[in-house]
């Protein structure tokens, strides 16, 4: 197998001008329109070129290959996906009723996110093969990290938790997965509705039923 370069996965040069940046969003755009329509496979610099209304050559100014037109596809993607979860959690701090209504809130707008990129993100989770070297995937679940945390301590006043660290890190990476699964991998039989309510029920019960407790000592931790 072929050792992949660093540089495989990124553009020749940044675009700097208005014209090309519109020139690599409407590469990216079309790579993602056909992978979302007929998977990675389809991914090609002439097939990418033709629904971009773009120049081969043109194209070729900034990516070296198919791999990077789909790593700067999937990242700019990727970056709108934790933009969009750091403004929702803005939001959901800012509502009355807490923590329900803005725990409601932000797993409803993270799961919209989520349905509005479906078809590429399943794609990028099934097919392409160096998702996990892409700097925004690596750097995606520090990010909700980070992310989560503000919200953990702007929140401490009202959830009270043993471990708050450990517990915000395992609770997230738990209802993180589960929307996915919302917005992905739906069953036909359950409504969207009906899971995100589940859902927000118990990320509560998580909350509230978590005693707050002492730190067990090292008999009971089993140490």
């Amino acid at each position: 197998m072929a050792v992949r370069q660093a540089s495989d996965l990124q553009l020749k040069k940044q675009p700097r001008q208005a014209r090309s940046r519109a020139t690599v969003e409407a590469i990216c755009d079309a790579a993602a329109r056909l992978m979302q329509d007929e998977g990675y496979a389809a991914v090609t610099t002439n097939r990418v070129a033709e629904r971009a209304g773009v120049s081969v050559g043109s194209l070729y100014e900034y990516f070296p290959n198919k791999q990077s037109i789909v790593a700067a596809t999937l990242g700019a993607a990727l970056r709108d996906i934790v933009a969009g979860i750091g403004r929702s959690l803005h939001e959901a701090l800012a509502l009355p009723d807490q923590p329900r209504a803005g725990i409601d809130h932000w797993i409803r707008a993270i799961v919209a996110a989520l349905e509005s990129r479906a078809g590429l993100l399943r794609v990028a989770l099934s097919e392409v093969p160096f998702l996990g070297e892409i700097p925004e995937a690596r750097g995606l679940s520090q990010a909700l990290e980070q992310i989560v945390r503000k919200g953990r301590d702007k929140s401490a006043g009202v959830v009270r938790l043993y471990d708050p660290e450990a517990s915000a890190w395992l609770l997230t990476s738990m209802v993180w997965t589960a929307m996915q699964q919302i917005a992905m991998q739906r069953p036909d039989h359950l409504s969207r509705e009906r899971l995100i309510g589940a859902l927000v029920e118990m990320v509560l019960r998580q909350l509230y039923d978590a005693p707050e407790a002492e730190a067990p000592s090292v008999r009971e931790s089993g140490n």
